[in-house]
This record gives structure tokens, C-alpha cells and sequence, in this order.
């Protein structure tokens, strides 16, 4: 019997990758406009990254994680996201130094967790991240969500949608949970068993549920808007400007809360057309006090994360892709092999895309084959050619050919495709 994928992975197929490396070239393009950076971070993680990180209350935490005790005896968690990796590695390398240094880092990668497969989410999944650390100005905020837009924008996703919210800072904060813990105690029977195990340990989480009796218990349920305190009211005024002076169009969602623990102030989440009930495709958040309750100094930050499963599946239009296609289809007779070997060399060598039958068959085939390749010209060496020391070079798009004398074969593709 085959082996096949473990139950919520996938693969990644030739057919699809164009369109994955266009949407990561995107990425790229819009992260140096901003002057981000890239970092590459490991997969797996000490656990206490993510258990200090992301929040021991946490359904990623407490349900979906892959932990396990390595050799050495250490538990060890595959990243179940990537902020918490980020923050760890900008303290350990010491990013913060100078004081005042404003860094700006994305990744992309795989992150993993045990939730139940459907569609648009994954048990590995991919997601591109940015981070910015050393500001706790709104216009940090804005510049973060800017990129989003640019970004989402230029891959031409159907019909996004930005929320936005505050949650507030560590004063304005408890008299809103205080109330919202009012609320859900004298509506605890009507909650989902979930909801009923979390509504005072975190219960913003129940903002968050998807269960429809908790939903229509939320309805009516106190809203952080009403508890901010002065300085959380003007940062987020002022993020709410920035973002009309960009022409961003957003809507203000009070109810919207995130994932995980760290969040404060402004967070922010991205929808998209197409998705059923799995829409968003983006989001993130601020998170002012994830750097020292990981063991860092007091340093603030923003970011966001993309799903990638979902972005590609909410993509409208054509991308520019690379095609993939070679440059040369060689079609030869076996007499012609050693020459072949050494133009095939010479060709890829100078950076000429090349795709060749390693045992040939007749010409005829071989043509057909260089058709469906898609590529720019076929170079044939039959035995005509072999006995005038010479190639024919077919241009496949317009059927015109010439000839090149072997030991400038090379030169003369590379002339005719520059």
C-alpha cells in the first residue's frame, strides 16, 4: 500500500509553484520599499518560547501545538507561528542595541498545528510575517498596515477587507475585562463548554468564538471602546487618520479581538472574498510588552502574518509568473551525443536555460517535445548537421531558422534571447 501525506499537509506541486513565488516575490518587493529585512528562523522552538510568547491560556497553546522531549530530555515545540520566534531571536542577538534602533524583519515559512483539517487551514500551513520593533507611535501602525495593503494589492486578492480595533493598554484594560466577566457570569449556562472553561480566565477569548450561542451571547456584550483611557483613545485617533490620509478604507470593529495574549492597542484583520466562513487571509496586531515578558528590555512593536493556503486560493487576477520553460530544447541523434553533452555545458554555463532527451528518439518526437516544453528554440543536430559541423537553431515562435557553426552555438542563442 502507498504511503501517502500525514493527514493535513500537503504538497506543493510544480504546477502551483509559480504562483506561490510570485506571491513571495511580491512580498519581497513590498518589504524593501518599507526596509525590512529578512531573517530565516528555525522551525522548532524550546517550548517556553511559545508557552512565555503566544499565552498559556491560548487554544495554541493549551490544544495545538506539536510538543515532544528531544533526546536530551528538553521539550521542544515545532513554531506554531512566528512572532514569538522573531522576538526571541531579536533578544538574543541583541537587535535592540543601540537604544532608540527601530528594526524591521519579515520571514516566510511553515508553521504547525494540531487543528482539525477543512478547508483553507492546515496542520502545516505557510504564512509570511513582518515585524517591527523600537516604535510605539500610530504611525508605526499605520506604516505596517500600509504594507499589508500594498502588498495584498499587488497579487490582486478578490474583495479585501480591513477591520480594525484597540484593545487597549494594561490600564484600560482590567475595568473592561471586569465588565465583560460581569456579563458572562450571569450568562455562563448559555455559553459553549469551551467558553464556559475560559469566560474568567480570558475572556475576550469568547469574542472569538465561532459556537453560534456564544455569538449570540457577544452581541451584546461591553466593548473595549468604552473603557479607553486617554492615551489608548488618541493612539488609536490617530492611527484611524493615517490610515483616511493613505486611502486605506477600513471598518472599526469593537468585537475584534485576536488569538493570542500579547496584543495591545491597535490590531487589525484582513477578509477576502470566496473563503466561505475561513475568509481571513491577514492579521496581526501591537504588542508593546512581548519583548520584556520574553526576557528582553521594554521595547515596542507591530507586525502581521499572512496565511499563504488562503491568500492563494483569493487571488483574482493574472500574476507575473515565471513560465518556468527552457530557453534551448536540444533534439539530436545518438551520433551527436558528446557534442550535445558539451553544448548543453557550455549553454548552461553562460545561464541558458536548457532541457534535452537523455536517449533519444526521432526528430519528429523530439520536436513535439520541445513544442509542449515551451521553449524559445529548438537546436538540432541530426546527422546533416554532425557532417557540416554545423546547428540548426529554430525560433519555436516564429518558425524561422539558421544555422550556427558548433563552437558558436552559444553565442549565438545567448545574442538571439538578449
Amino acid at each position: 500500500m502507498a504511503i501517502k501525506a500525514v493527514k493535513g499537509v500537503k504538497d506543493i506541486l510544480p504546477a502551483d509553484i509559480g504562483k506561490w513565488r510570485a506571491v513571495e516575490r511580491a512580498a519581497r518587493e513590498q518589504f524593501a520599499r518599507f526596509g525590512f529585512k529578512e531573517i530565516v528562523l528555525p522551525i522548532f522552538e524550546k517550548t517556553e518560547v511559545f508557552t512565555k510568547g503566544v499565552g498559556e491560556e491560548t487554544d495554541i497553546v493549551q490544544k495545538e501545538m506539536y510538543t515532544f522531549e528531544d533526546r536530551g530530555g528538553e521539550s521542544i515545540t515545532l513554531r506554531p507561528e512566528g512572532t514569538a520566534s522573531c522576538v526571541r531571536a531579536f533578544i538574543e542577538h541583541s537587535m535592540f542595541h543601540p537604544p532608540g534602533t527601530v528594526t524591521k524583519l519579515f520571514y516566510m515559512g511553515p508553521m504547525f498545528r494540531r487543528e482539525r483539517p477543512q478547508a483553507g487551514r492546515f496542520r502545516q500551513f505557510y504564512q509570511i510575517g513582518a515585524e517591527l520593533f523600537g516604535s510605539a507611535e500610530p504611525e508605526a501602525d499605520a506604516d505596517a498596515i500600509h504594507l499589508l495593503h500594498l502588498f495584498i494589492t499587488a497579487i490582486k486578492i478578490k474583495g479585501p477587507k480591513l477591520m480594525l480595533n484597540s484593545l487597549g493598554c494594561e490600564e484600560c484594560r482590567p475595568p473592561f475585562k471586569a465588565a465583560l466577566v460581569d456579563y458572562l457570569g450571569a450568562r455562563k449556562e448559555h455559553l459553549c463548554e469551551a467558553c464556559q472553561g475560559r469566560w474568567e480566565r480570558n475572556p475576550l477569548r469568547v469574542f472569538d468564538c465561532k459556537v453560534e450561542k456564544c455569538q449570540d451571547v457577544m452581541k451584546d456584550a461591553p466593548t473595549i471602546d468604552k473603557h479607553y483611557c486617554p492615551a489608548c483613545a488618541e493612539h488609536f485617533s490617530k492611527v484611524e487618520k493615517r490610515l483616511t490620509l493613505l486611502n486605506i478604507p477600513f471598518t472599526v470593529n469593537p468585537r475584534m479581538v485576536r488569538g493570542l495574549d500579547y496584543y495591545t492597542r491597535t490590531v487589525f484583520e484582513v477578509t477576502a472574498e470566496g473563503l466561505g466562513a475561513q475568509n481571513s487571509i491577514a492579521g496581526g496586531g501591537r504588542y508593546d510588552n512581548l519583548v520584556k515578558s520574553s526576557g528582553g528590555p521594554q521595547v515596542p512593536a507591530t507586525g502581521f502574518a499572512v496565511g499563504m493556503e488562503r491568500l492563494m486560493e483569493s487571488i483574482g487576477g493574472e500574476l507575473e509568473m515565471e513560465s518556468g520553460a527552457p530557453d534551448v530544447y536540444i533534439v539530436f541523434m545518438e551520433e551527436a551525443a558528446d557534442e550535445v553533452c558539451r553544448i548543453a555545458g557550455e549553454l548552461r554555463q553562460s545561464g541558458i536555460k536548457v532541457e534535452r532527451a537523455y536517449k533519444p528518439a526521432g526528430i519528429k518526437n523530439q520536436m513535439g517535445k520541445a513544442g509542449n516544453s515551451g521553449a524559445r528554440f529548438a537546436l538540432i543536430l541530426g546527422a546533416d548537421e554532425m557532417a557540416k559541423k554545423t546547428a540548426v537553431i529554430k525560433d519555436m515562435k516564429t518558425g524561422e531558422q539558421s544555422a550556427a557553426p558548433l563552437d558558436a552555438v552559444a553565442a549565438d542563442i545567448s545574442k538571439k534571447l538578449h
